[in-house]
């Protein structure tokens, strides 16, 4: 999508690409009673996830590079729905929305500060000239690849306990 990259934060993050999942959590009544489609989602996600994150590493344009990772998470959400688990998906989805949109702008901002040029390879040494951006791009890259005491480590230890409390394996028996 060519748009300027505070617009397209917006446009992805918060509306598009959570559409689609919001669906599924809204339409969750008529998923619950197919076990094929409960089946497809957890594939869908799972291929879905596999997919952003390879092809994310491979990534040499910064905007690419967050469009693949949130590719990875949506697959995340999806396999989520797959194994009945819809409120801690709406919880991780509110808290992924929030920090893919922070990031986008930061993104943006790092683009501008580098005159348009969206390769990571010519982007070196941005912490010397802009402390206070390398600090907030480390604080929402701490919260989406979850790792202990961020927000992004709560919302999948939620998604990941619910799965694992009930007895999911039974639903597809």
């Amino acid at each position: 999508m060519e748009a300027p990259t505070p617009a397209s934060a917006l446009i992805h993050s918060s509306t598009l690409v959570i559409a689609g999942i919001f669906l599924i959590i809204r339409f969750s009544l008529l998923f619950e009673f197919t076990i094929i489609t409960n089946y497809f989602l957890a594939i869908l996600g799972a291929t879905t996830l596999l997919f952003g994150s390879v092809t994310a590493i491979f990534q040499n344009d910064i905007k690419k590079l967050v469009a693949y990772s949130t590719i990875s998470q949506i697959g995340y959400l999806t396999c989520g729905c797959g194994f009945c688990c819809y409120e801690e998906v709406l919880i991780y989805l509110i808290l992924h929305a929030l920090n893919k949109a922070f990031l986008f702008i930061l993104v943006g901002y790092i683009v501008h500060f580098f005159n348009g040029n969206t390769d990571l390879r010519q982007m070196g040494g941005v912490y010397l000239y802009s402390f206070d951006i390398n600090i907030l791009l480390f604080g929402v890259c701490f919260n989406l690849t979850g790792l202990p005491y961020s927000a992004g480590f709560l919302g999948k230890e939620f998604l990941i306990f619910q799965l694992f409390k009930d007895d999911w394996i039974s639903l597809y028996n």
